[in-house]
């Protein structure tokens, strides 16, 4: 199934739902496009035989330039600075903790909010031409809509620090080095290997994406120790699960599990 709006679509098959931003040539995220995704996700997560998100900008120039720039004017004239970092937190926020892994298929320019959107996704894959960077601070304000919070638990304070103050972009090679994206692929061959990886991600059982999922989001916002309580009660669970059985007897008779 498919469903399409004015900047963006989404559609499943096999598990693997992709969603995409349509909004040419750079894929600006207009309020508009931020509220047409925060609708879209909400649709996909209804979807109980989804199990693994993949997330795209269209055209092949950019995964997203982040913000419009075109409404700063109006931002800052009505004092809605509060309020446009409150709509990409509430964006942001419901990708992190999207019920199933998400994936980042990044092509060309991945700037600002395009790359604080890509953050929010649990994994990142990246063609080589690629460009990722958050340049806030060369129009005066900066990564407001979570960069300043993921990008240091993603590659370390120091190297954070350099990307946001500088506001200079790094090639594909260097985020990959630096362990901003897990993949680099040819150019124009990023949407491809993300699905690929989907679809590897979403043979296995859909209680256990959830389950792990929703164990590594809990366990990123806790101490050690209470993360590993959170562990412990959801093992417990998930092995009175048939999808745990299923996949013992499977490995025990040394044929597929069916997921």
């Amino acid at each position: 199934m498919s469903t399409q709006r004015q900047f963006v679509r989404w559609s499943v098959e096999s598990g693997l739902a992709t969603l995409i931003i349509d909004r040419p040539p750079l894929n600006p995220l207009s309020h508009l496009v931020k509220s047409e995704l925060t609708d879209c996700l909400e649709e996909i997560a209804a979807h109980q035989d989804v199990r693994c998100l993949l997330l795209h900008g269209a055209g092949g120039r950019a995964f997203s330039v982040g913000s419009d720039i075109k409404e700063f004017p109006e931002i800052a004239a009505k004092r809605q600075g509060r309020q446009h970092a409150v709509q990409e937190h509430t964006l942001y926020n419901r990708i992190d903790f999207f019920p199933v892994p998400t994936i980042a298929a990044i092509e060309g320019y991945c700037l600002g909010g395009g790359l604080e959107l890509a953050l929010a996704c649990d994994l990142r894959v990246a063609s080589e031409n690629s460009r990722l960077g958050l340049p806030e601070v060369t129009l005066g304000v900066f990564p407001a809509g979570g960069g300043t919070e993921r990008l240091p638990r993603l590659v370390g304070e120091c190297r954070a620090r350099e990307l946001i103050y500088t506001g200079e972009p790094v090639d594909a090679a260097e985020a990959f080095r630096i362990g901003l994206i897990n993949r680099v692929v040819p150019a124009r061959q990023a949407l491809e290997a993300a699905q690929a990886l989907g679809r590897t991600i979403a043979e296995k059982a859909a209680v256990t994406l959830r389950t792990v999922k929703s164990v590594l989001d809990r366990g990123m916002c806790m101490d050690f120790m209470e993360a590993q309580q959170v562990s412990l009660d959801a093992i417990s669970e998930l092995f009175q699960s048939e999808a745990v059985q299923q996949g013992v007897r499977a490995f025990l008779e040394k044929r597929p599990a069916k997921t």
